[in-house]
């Protein structure tokens, strides 16, 4: 979103490093005279679905998700761009963006249910303002003067490694090729005040920690474009709190596949809460793992724990306002173990280890109806031995309230 002078800049050949050094100069100095790099996430209701003629069966189990009807397109020049972009895709040429030689379709919206995609507009029909580009809080005021000095630092980074792509991993050195809009986005003044918020004002883990969660971002790229998955067990966002940020459940039961497979499905997860919790929620999530049934034998693999876990303290770093873990049992602290590392003191605080009784006390303070009740009758339908498998999946359907990750969302507000 930035002015097309300061894009132009981006785009120019890396060969001479100033040019690099002093395109980030101007783009951060455009934000800091009104630009923004984010905007809120749009929402559909069902009946505006993107798979409209989709014969998916509602109550099937864990299933794929077909891919959405959008794509990267590249080009090797900018001039052989075609003239009619009516005619790629279905989103039109006016959802597309350009930059330099490479063009991107818009990442799809978001499906909510009714009353969540009401609670996105106000009586207007207009989106709220976001509360974080008009407010600081007192830590970002005093962390404010580090931002350039963050973000000078990152791109100058990156830009080294662009210069020397046999460094690069092979995976991130492809998608490179494409484009580089990452770069632009995660040093924006919101990236860098909330690494700095993560880190405690350590400026320098607070680079590090920037350039890794653009590298994820990257090699992610396609699967937070798409917002699609293979779906293997329950992880959805259920519900907001009272102060308007989403909440995200995870049913440890319900995984049936090594870790390493459902790491794309906890990465949607949490970024369509992110997307969600903009608007009103400051940014901020909740989450809640009821790690009752959890098999420690699919999460084994210390490379995949410490792959998710460095994504997740990167990418979605200061996102969490309150993570409650529910039946943790002593298995499950030794898993644990291996990711707390990864984690920055600030999130390690924000960890609660409760019983199920001690969680729906603290749901039912938080949460206000339906929310409440969707949270305690998954909790209630975890624990319940004659409930099947395919009963549990229709009630994880019922009980979402946006697609992603798990594809669809129900009609009506019922808890189920």
């Amino acid at each position: 979103h930035f002015p097309k002078r300061a894009v132009t800049l981006f785009t120019l050949p890396l060969t001479p490093c100033a040019i690099v050094v002093f395109a980030s100069r101007q783009c951060y100095w455009l934000r800091r005279m009104g630009g923004t790099s984010s905007s809120a996430a749009c929402c559909l209701r069902r009946n505006e679905a993107l798979h409209p003629d989709s014969d998916m069966d509602p109550c099937m189990s864990w299933h794929s998700i077909p891919d959405a009807d959008e794509h990267w397109l590249v080009f090797e020049d900018a001039r052989s761009e075609p003239e009619d972009l009516e005619n790629i895709g279905p989103l039109g040429a006016n959802k597309v963006r350009k930059r330099g030689s490479w063009t991107r379709l818009r990442g799809r919206p978001l499906q909510l249910v009714p009353e969540e995609a009401l609670a996105e507009f106000d009586a207007h029909g207009s989106m709220p303002p976001r509360l974080s580009a008009r407010l600081l809080c007192e830590e970002d005021r005093e962390n404010l003067h580090l931002v350039y000095q963050v973000a000078e630092a990152v791109t100058r980074t990156w830009t080294e490694r662009r210069l020397s792509p046999e460094s690069l991993d092979p995976c991130v050195r492809e998608r490179l090729a494409e484009g580089f809009p990452e770069l632009a986005e995660w040093t924006s003044e919101d990236c860098c005040l909330r690494m700095l918020r993560a880190l405690q004002g350590n400026h320098e883990a607070a680079i590090r920690q920037l350039v890794k969660a653009i590298e994820c971002r990257v090699r992610y790229r396609e699967l937070f474009s798409m917002l699609t998955c293979d779906v293997h067990c329950d992880i959805r966002v259920i519900g907001r709190d009272l102060q308007q940020r989403p909440a995200v459940y995870i049913c440890a039961r319900s995984q049936r596949v090594p870790l390493r497979q459902i790491s794309p499905q906890i990465l949607l997860a949490f970024e369509a809460a992110v997307k969600l919790s903009e608007p009103q929620g400051n940014g901020h999530i909740m989450l809640i793992a009821d790690m009752y049934g959890f098999a420690p034998s699919l999460c084994l693999d210390p490379y995949g724990v410490q792959e998710l876990g460095e994504t997740l303290g990167s990418v979605f770093a200061d996102r969490f306002a309150t993570i409650l873990m529910v039946d943790f049992s002593l298995v499950a602290q030794g898993i644990w173990s291996l990711a707390k590392p990864l984690l920055s003191e600030k999130t390690k605080e924000k960890i609660n280890f409760v019983s199920v009784r001690k969680a729906r006390e603290i749901v039912q303070e938080r949460f206000a109806e339906p929310a409440c009740a969707r949270i305690h009758s998954s909790f209630d339908i975890n624990r319940e031995r004659s409930i099947s498998n395919a009963e549990r999946e229709a009630h994880a359907m019922h009980t979402s309230i946006c697609d992603v990750p798990l594809g669809q969302v129900r009609s009506a507000d019922v808890a189920g």
